[in-house]
């Protein structure tokens, strides 16, 4: 579909109320497929590629998060998808953040997987350096992964190194403020990258949030975990706050 002169690559699966999958910038889509098979089990998933990563189109020039979340906020409004469960994990959870912040009006809730922008690493080094570390711990996820992030330094390598120093240094403490929407943070317990402290900070500043932990996973566990995943997502847009 094309969104304010860009191209985004949309993929629909499932039935059920709609809940929108931002993958990360830095990957594709097709990387979350176990997790969007099992969430499809409850709801109707859209994954939703934004410009600038994947099969979407390049960037003349690299975005904010602020425009990555603008373009969210454009996308939803075309689709006629109103009071929908956003779903952003790692820098795709800054952008959800965001959207929670500036256009609650579009959403039901928010789900923060892993996210970036609290107590960030401070270099891209730092932040290159946790991920290799944290890769023994994901073999599916760098399975998976890896040819798609390969893909986006080669044709999309402008908003790539960008959007790896936004993720080393963001900080989205004054957006998490605004936030008024019901809120699920799903963390890995071993996240090497965006350790557990993250998702504390965060509930602080949302302070009707809910904070699900999975003990086994990491970074990336919405892949490497997709049944644990979905179930938590499933609790949360059924009301229970995603708990077990």
């Amino acid at each position: 579909m094309r969104v304010g002169g860009e191209i985004l690559y949309v993929t629909e699966t499932g039935t059920g109320e709609p809940a929108v999958l931002l993958p990360s910038m830095l990957i594709d889509g097709a990387t979350y497929q176990p997790a969007v098979e099992a969430m499809a089990r409850h709801a109707r998933v859209l994954v939703l590629e934004l410009p600038g990563s994947g099969r979407a189109s390049r960037l003349r020039a690299p975005w904010t998060l602020e425009r990555y979340a603008r373009c969210v906020a454009e996308a939803l409004r075309a689709l006629r998808l109103e009071r929908v469960t956003l779903i952003g994990h790692s820098l795709s959870g800054a952008v959800a953040l965001i959207v929670a912040a500036l256009h609650p009006e579009r959403l039901t809730g928010v789900v923060l997987v892993d996210s970036i922008g609290f107590n960030p690493q401070g270099s891209v080094l730092s932040l290159v350096l946790a991920r290799a570390a944290e890769a023994l711990l994901e073999p599916r996820f760098v399975a998976r992964g890896t040819p798609a992030l390969l893909h986006n330094l080669l044709f999309h390598a402008r908003s790539a190194l960008s959007l790896l120093r936004i993720a080393a240094t963001a900080d989205l403490s004054g957006h998490a403020a605004r936030v008024r929407v019901r809120t699920l943070l799903a963390w890995g317990a071993r996240d090497l990258t965006v350790p557990i402290r993250s998702a504390l900070a965060i509930q602080r500043l949302i302070p009707d949030s809910t904070l699900v932990v999975s003990s086994k996973g990491s970074h990336d566990w919405i892949v490497e975990r997709p049944a644990e995943f979905a179930g938590a997502v499933a609790r949360f847009m059924a009301g229970s706050g995603g708990a077990a």
